[in-house]
């Protein structure tokens, strides 16, 4: 055991080399956008803000879209974990069940959802906009596809049933980011911008109905 100490401490030292250089990275990109847009960084100026050779930035990502998706797929990674936290009876209100519930009443994972991007609102403007949105729309969509099937696999590892045969859960996943993404892209657009709780309620009075359709009433744990 002694012997391989060694070599443990020197890949420790790697490990948290290459975190250094990529957070480095990471930072130099979010510290452009805020300064001059998405479209108009070159990796060039990455690397010089980040004081790294353009070798090293290869060696790390294949171009900027990569660190940008990095980026977000550790904020969307973040968020899967605080959701995965709640109770799944906060999950689905009574419209879930398929009875009349109150329209009104907030889902907290969605609520959640909706805080954290007005919380990263340039962020997600970038994500969202411009050119980078088209390179990166299909990337973006598989991050938040996985995180919604990781989320219900987490929350109803038991319940295979709870969709009907005709509607595929990677289906249902595709449409709520779809749909999820296109509110969030509208609404950043907007000034004034309705508030979180605002944007929950109207996203959850559009996606809902048409959700407990394909969910059976089986009661949720």
């Amino acid at each position: 055991m002694s012997e391989l100490a060694p070599v443990q401490k020197e890949a420790k030292k790697v490990d948290r080399r290459i975190q250094r250089t990529r957070l480095a990275l990471r930072k130099a990109l979010v510290d452009l956008i805020q300064e001059k847009g998405y479209d108009a960084i070159s990796v060039e100026e990455i690397t010089q803000r980040a004081n790294l050779g353009r070798a090293t930035f290869y060696l790390h990502y294949k171009d900027k879209d990569d660190i940008l998706l990095e980026e977000f797929s550790e904020k969307v990674s973040d968020q899967v974990r605080l959701i995965s936290e709640i109770p799944a009876t906060f999950w689905a209100p009574d419209q879930l069940s398929g009875t009349h519930g109150d329209r009104k009443k907030l889902i907290p994972p969605m609520l959640l959802i909706f805080k954290h991007a007005a919380e990263n609102a340039e962020f997600y403007r970038v994500m969202l906009r411009g050119e980078s949105s088209k390179r990166i729309a299909d990337r973006i969509n598989a991050i938040v596809v996985a995180s919604y099937n990781e989320v219900i696999g987490t929350k109803f590892p038991n319940k295979p049933a709870l969709i009907y045969q005709e509607i595929p859960l990677d289906l249902l996943a595709v449409y709520f980011s779809g749909a999820l993404l296109s509110c969030i892209s509208w609404w950043l657009e907007q000034s004034p911008a309705p508030t979180p709780e605002m944007m929950t309620l109207a996203f959850q009075n559009l996606y809902i109905p048409g959700v407990h359709k394909v969910i059976s009433e089986s009661k949720l744990d």
